[in-house]
């Protein structure tokens, strides 16, 4: 956890207008779900107790927010996909302030489960961006004025959907991870300008067509290890680290199956990457300086059998002194040993659920599908769920909670919420 602060703290001096208590990417200020142990939230709520306001939404995603200031942004899309948005809404009141709609026209393949704009926007504090996949890469300043727009190609197709991985920030750059599919790619550009500064096709990672089970919506995690900046990303067959700076690969880690959902969670010295669909778990050593190349003999931990032996795993969990909490897709938490992949609980927890863990103030926050969000104690010693704090009855979401400024933010197919004191 340590690694990616640094990193958070490195963006924050770097994009002057966002604080502290801004939520500006997915999974908030250090791109890991995490909050200092001080931070203030909510841990009780409902549809009316502490509720501060509630919005319609025009169509079902599984974006999240992201709040810089007194600003809340999202991605949509409505018409089936044909109209791609970033919204822009009042944090203190949940009014939209403004809309910028890209008319696309089109109707690419996707799931049922898995509506359009599925990546969440980012923002440096003074211009935000929003990655609508084929429909193009979009920059506009905090009061909706277009900077730049790029297309960086319009081929990405799967039957799950592609472009769900969200866009990185990395100083002056913007990184993006495009598929999957039949095309798959880092990007990096020049976040002020829009033009490309480097790009890397990833073959390895592509599938021969749009229906093969094949591809990874993972978002790229930056990390300090070493004395060098990396990026790593969960991909078909290893963990793979690059240079943001260059796009050179730096290392992989084979193990991993066709499929990869989460994201890297880094240790002090190691890396834990969980496979989706039944797919194995897989824990490495992380490399010292100098050390490059196939690091699978010599740096990998342990990896389990996988071969759907597993329960599937969408969202991403959180790593809290020494034990790895996750709660799988049926709805079942779950405590690892992170350094040898053993069991040490699990238990059933709510419905279904695609949302990633957050750690703020200490407890774990994670919602089901229906909206419910429950806050844990972590404990090594059994599942200590603190409380159960439902939404409006027939609700669904895949979404992730984001926290900034006291309030909570949840998106539900219907709705926003925004809840707090």
């Amino acid at each position: 956890m340590m690694r990616t602060l640094l990193l958070a703290t490195l963006g924050l001096a770097l994009a002057g207008h966002v604080s502290a208590n801004d939520w500006p990417s997915w999974r908030g200020p250090a791109s890991d779900g995490t909050l200092p142990a001080d931070a203030e939230y909510p841990e009780e709520w409902s549809a009316t107790d502490k509720l501060r306001w509630r919005v319609e939404m025009p169509g079902p995603g599984n974006s999240s927010p992201i709040v810089v200031g007194e600003k809340v942004f999202l991605t949509q899309a409505v018409d089936g996909g044909k109209t791609r948005s970033l919204r822009c809404l009042s944090a203190e009141d949940g009014k939209t302030l403004w809309e910028k709609d890209i008319d696309y026209g089109k109707t690419d393949p996707t799931h049922r489960t898995n509506p359009y704009s599925a990546a969440s926007p980012v923002s440096d504090g003074n211009l935000v961006f929003a990655w609508h996949g084929n429909a193009g890469l979009h920059a506009y300043d905090l009061e909706g004025n277009e900077r730049w727009s790029r297309d960086l190609g319009s081929d990405y197709a799967h039957q799950w959907g592609p472009n769900a991985a969200s866009p990185v920030l990395h100083g002056d750059k913007l990184i993006v991870h495009a598929g999957p599919g039949t095309s798959v790619a880092l990007f990096c550009l020049d976040k002020a300008s829009g033009e490309t500064i480097w790009s890397k096709d990833l073959p390895e990672a592509t599938s021969k067509d749009s229906k093969e089970f094949k591809g990874s919506w993972a978002t790229p995690l930056l990390v300090e290890n070493a004395g060098r900046t990396e990026m790593l990303v969960g991909l078909p067959g290893s963990l793979r680290s690059f240079d943001p700076d260059t796009g050179e690969e730096l290392w992989r880690c084979g193990g991993l199956s066709d499929l990869c959902y989460t994201n890297p969670i880094v240790g002090e010295d190691f890396a834990v990457y969980l496979c989706g669909y039944g797919g194995p778990g897989m824990g490495m050593k992380l490399p010292a300086a100098g050390e490059t190349g196939d690091l699978t003999d010599s740096h990998r931990l342990w990896v389990d059998q996988g071969n759907k032996r597993n329960r599937q795993r969408i969202g991403t969990g959180q790593l809290v002194d020494g034990y790895l909490y996750q709660l799988d897709e049926p709805g079942v938490a779950v405590c690892l040993d992170p350094r040898t992949g053993e069991k040490i609980w699990e238990e059933r927890l709510g419905r279904k659920s695609w949302s990633s863990m957050n750690l703020v103030g200490g407890k774990l926050y994670v919602n089901d599908q229906s909206g419910t969000t429950f806050v844990i104690d972590p404990d090594p010693e059994g599942l200590r769920v603190v409380s159960r704090n439902p939404v409006d009855p027939d609700q669904h979401t895949n979404a992730t909670p984001a926290f900034a400024r006291g309030s909570v933010f949840l998106r539900t197919e219907a709705f926003l919420y925004a809840f707090g004191e």
